[in-house]
């Protein structure tokens, strides 16, 4: 009796040891799901800081033209709906200070869409860099010239956030919205992400 007492007592052991170890490996499954996303949303904000040191020194560089810059937030730059490439490469063509800012904002534009790094997969191009449904806003002085000007860059986050401090910048456009939401996304911002960059430009 005493022996069959000793069995049964092990078994329940090992029983109790399977479902801790069930229960950390799922736990560890779990921290590894949540580093994976914080991990992107880094990597996100990263680039969009980069993004926004880019066109401040491409500005800083061509003070003439400071207005041509300009980008409304109802007409952002982004998502994947570029504009013609401008008639001069600047790269290998001399540009006026015009030239040059609209040189800039294609350059710009194609970065934030990752354009300028895709794969081929069944005949098929897609672009693979970027920011995840991106889309960017300058503002400053109407006529340009000197005075504070500030970049914004949004983004499609992977966790959903509180609506109250959505960005105006490229709101409206079914980018940034619940899944689910079947408005377009225009009334639900809650996945939208944005780095603003404000900043004292000279002419």
């Amino acid at each position: 009796m005493a022996i069959s007492s000793q069995r049964g007592f092990g078994l329940i052991e090992i029983l109790i040891t399977l479902l801790v170890f069930s229960i950390g490996i799922l736990a560890v499954a779990g921290l590894q799901a949540i580093s994976k996303k914080n991990n992107f949303d880094a990597l996100q904000r990263t680039e969009a800081a980069n993004l926004a040191g880019f066109i401040v020194s491409s500005m800083r560089s061509n003070p003439a033209a400071l207005a041509d810059y300009l980008v409304s937030q109802g007409s952002p730059r982004g998502s994947r709906d570029q504009v013609s490439a401008p008639e001069k490469d600047c790269y290998q063509a001399d540009c006026s200070p015009g030239e040059l800012a609209a040189f800039d904002l294609w350059q710009w534009e194609k970065a934030l869409d990752g354009t300028g790094e895709t794969v081929t997969a069944d005949g098929e191009t897609t672009p693979t860099g970027g920011l995840s449904r991106a889309s960017a806003c300058i503002t400053g002085p109407a006529g340009g010239g000197s005075g504070f000007y500030t970049i914004v860059i949004a983004w499609r986050g992977v966790t959903q956030l509180d609506t109250g401090g959505v960005n105006a910048c490229g709101t409206g456009r079914g980018l940034y919205g619940a899944p689910s939401d079947t408005t377009g996304g225009a009334a639900d911002e809650s996945y939208q992400r944005a780095l603003v960059l404000e900043t004292f430009i000279a002419s």
